[in-house]
């Protein structure tokens, strides 16, 4: 009984670590692989791909992000392949396994986790024996369970981060590592406070699997756990293991929530953390009360504006804060106060999202109450609410739109905490802005970067001219072409050249071949470009 299990991610980059856990749980004793496709990928060729294979049996891990994909393989699949049997899982599925069983040529839905039930329904179907397993549903059957793997037999498994198959590839891409499963908090728009009880994998078995993941060529590393601050003595032993034995060049994230960071926690990364080793996303969503309240997501923001403070202040740890558009109460002027409070923390990425209403959460279970319309269709993102209309929500997109470009991208570093350093309201700058592309039908996609400084050049008065021509020379490692007039002649950067020979003793082959040089206020800016290398600083 030949099986596959497979999933769509979103990009190359990231990796499914579901799809190795139920592989390291099976692999012993079925006939069994995985493979890993992209939603950019041409279903077709998926299709083609899966038939090649002459599967028996083809498991999917399904996500919001990948389920109408899934859904038009295994249509394809049933009409090329009838006998074939599919499998679903994941967090897209669990929790309504009777409306995919409905609308899917799909045979089974396992609801939960799957590492001790997955093998079991393949050993049924081996032996052609019925299926009654709890967690998994079919047409006769709906299960009202979620099933659970208890963490000691994971343990017992081989590892799922160091498979053969991803040796080849683990440097390129992000590798997801779990060391405890559930949530403490009951956020109503989140599917993990549907999760009972937080559970934590063993310290040796975690210390054996981080073993493995320093001394690989892994780059990336994030945790997948909900709140990895949830357990300060947890916390503190992975945090001390990492800080011990990482490689240099990689970098671990987190998932925290801040207002309740242990100050243990906190100084234990400021005496010992490596600069750039640590990364920590922290979910605020909103600094509107009643709306906290209304998701059950309680939150001293006082708390948290110190915590981010002390964990900003010596640069050791990249933020990137969360907000979430959509949430009940919150009108469009709250929300723009709610952009303003968290952008006021200067955070290296701030990530405005929309709400998701998903299957199963309390929120889409009450949409009704806060007159919310969505998107029938994953992601299943809110249109408008009693307290946001379509025109409000259409703005916020507009602002998130300048916010990523001209903010999140790093691109405009100097230039931007300039200009913020003198507006009233960030979020009203960002809409604005949007307000002024719309105006000139400057592109949105497709774009050149040099585009996007021309673009934000001519909104911008031009006491920013200097920040942006340093912003924009500094993103490059070869020569860029110009968007900008240069600030010198021919004639002038000769004489700026001999006097920088002379005064500063420079190299005038290096500067004649390899610099940009330009006139600032502050001084003369050289930007010298050798070995796919950028250099600069700015004389006097």
């Amino acid at each position: 009984m030949k099986t596959l299990i497979t999933t769509l991610n979103s990009k190359y980059i990231h990796t499914s670590l579901s799809v190795r856990l139920l592989y390291v749980a099976t692999y012993h004793d079925f006939d069994i692989d995985f493979k890993e496709y992209t939603i950019k990928d041409s279903l077709e060729h998926i299709v083609d791909d899966l038939i090649s294979m002459h599967l028996d049996v083809v498991a999917f891990s399904c996500y919001i992000w990948n389920i109408e994909y899934i859904e038009k393989i295994c249509q394809l699949l049933r009409l090329r392949q009838p006998e074939i049997i599919i499998i679903l899982g994941g967090p897209e599925v669990t929790y309504e396994p009777q409306y995919f069983l409905n609308h899917f040529p799909i045979d089974y839905v396992i609801s939960g986790e799957g590492e001790l039930v997955f093998p079991q329904l393949l050993s049924a179907l081996r032996d052609h024996l019925p299926v009654r397993l709890d967690g998994v549903s079919d047409q006769h059957h709906i299960s009202q369970s979620i099933a659970i793997a208890p963490l000691e037999y994971v343990e017992t498994l081989d590892s799922p981060y160091q498979l053969p198959q991803d040796q080849a590839h683990i440097a390129k891409r992000i590798l997801y590592f779990e060391t405890s499963r559930g949530c403490p908090f009951q956020c109503q728009y989140c599917l993990s406070s549907l999760e009972k009880g937080l559970r934590f994998f063993s310290e040796e078995y975690l210390k054996k699997q981080l073993e493995m993941i320093c001394q690989s060529p892994a780059k990336t590393i994030k945790f997948l756990d909900r709140s990895f601050n949830a357990n300060a003595d947890h916390a503190i032993m992975i945090l001390a293991y990492i800080f011990e034995h990482y490689r240099p060049g990689q970098q671990f994230q987190f998932e925290i929530n801040a207002d309740v960071l242990n100050q243990r926690i906190i100084d234990f990364i400021r005496e010992n953390a490596p600069q750039g080793l640590l990364r920590f996303e922290i979910g605020i969503q909103s600094t509107y009360e009643p709306t906290n309240r209304a998701v059950k997501r309680i939150q001293n923001f006082e708390r948290l504006s110190e915590v981010v403070h002390m964990l900003m202040e010596d640069g050791k740890c990249d933020l990137h804060l969360d907000l979430i558009a959509g949430l009940p109460y919150e009108n469009f002027e709250r929300f723009a106060q709610s952009f303003d409070d968290v952008f006021a923390f200067r955070a290296k990425e701030l990530q405005l999202g929309f709400l998701k209403l998903l299957r199963g959460t309390s929120l889409r279970n009450n949409a009704d109450d806060y007159g919310y319309i969505y998107q029938q269709k994953p992601p299943y993102e809110m249109l408008e609410n009693h307290w946001l209309s379509l025109e409000d929500m259409q703005k916020i997109h507009m602002a998130e739109d300048m916010l990523e470009k001209y903010w999140n991208s790093g691109r405009f570093v100097r230039t931007m905490n300039a200009v913020m350093n003198h507006v009233s309201s960030p979020f009203q700058f960002f809409y604005d802005f949007a307000c002024f592309y719309e105006k000139h039908h400057y592109k949105k996609i497709g774009y050149q970067l040099d585009e996007l400084y021309q673009y934000l050049d001519t909104y911008l008065p031009d006491q920013y001219h200097d920040d942006l021509i340093m912003d924009y020379l500094l993103q490059f490692k070869v020569k860029p072409k110009k968007w900008y007039t240069s600030t010198l002649s021919t004639q002038e950067r000769k004489a700026v050249i001999r006097y920088l020979v002379s005064q500063y003793q420079l190299n005038a082959e290096l500067l004649f071949r390899y610099a940009v040089i330009e006139k600032l206020d502050r001084g003369y800016l050289v930007v010298i470009y050798k070995d796919y290398q950028c250099h600069w600083k700015i004389y006097q």
